[in-house]
């Protein structure tokens, strides 16, 4: 008995290997908020990311990669990118990565006040 449940249990031992992490495995609970123009918007699985170049260069670099939830995720909640356009200037809000430069976006906040928030839940 033993021996057949070991077997068994083999053949889902490839299943388990393509399990997704979390947020919380790239992200910390700081929020932070990088200033600048958006220079490339990815509206794609398994995350949706906007690049920003920020005006002022320092040791982090000028670059910022903005990641967000899922492209099906952000349909299924009727969440347009339209709005991200490349060159519109931009604040954006999130959880700090625990690589360098990265962020989890809870926000953006355009020059007219106007807000973009992909995922209200998370917030």
């Amino acid at each position: 008995m033993i021996r057949m449940l070991a077997l068994s249990s083999i053949f889902f031992l490839p299943y388990f290997g393509f399990a997704h992490h979390s947020t919380n495995a790239n992200f910390t609970q700081e929020i932070i908020s990088v200033e600048g123009l958006i220079e490339r918007v990815r509206y794609q699985n398994p995350h949706t990311s906007i690049l920003i170049k920020t005006d002022q260069v320092n040791d982090d670099g000028a670059y910022w990669l903005v990641e967000s939830g899922a492209k099906t995720t952000l349909d299924r909640a009727g969440v347009s990118m339209e709005k991200l356009q490349v060159g519109s200037r931009v604040t954006a809000e999130g959880r700090k990565g625990r690589r360098k430069n990265t962020m989890y976006l809870r926000k953006i906040v355009f020059l007219d006040g106007s807000e973009f928030v992909p995922q209200p839940e998370l917030n």
